[in-house]
């Protein structure tokens, strides 16, 4: 990413810090936070041409994980 671009992530990402704290895990979010966050991750890793490719590959680990987790919720 560019030094003065921030993903909408990012900053959906510090609202939920704030609201759970620095270690909020994906278990104590509500399913419709989960869910913002899973798009918001989707569209960092799949359409947003300033995050790097090193980016990308990192928070595809972490949406594959996000997506995981919503799943079991809707079960």
């Amino acid at each position: 990413m560019t030094d003065d671009y921030r993903p909408p992530l990012a900053d959906y990402w510090d609202q939920l810090e704030a609201r759970y704290g620095g270690g909020f895990n994906f278990h104590q979010i509500s399913r419709d936070e989960l869910a913002q966050l899973v798009e918001h991750l989707r569209h960092a890793v799949k359409e947003d041409p300033q995050v790097t490719d090193v980016e990308k590959q990192n928070l595809g680990l972490v949406l594959k994980h996000a997506e995981q987790t919503l799943d079991k919720r809707k079960a």
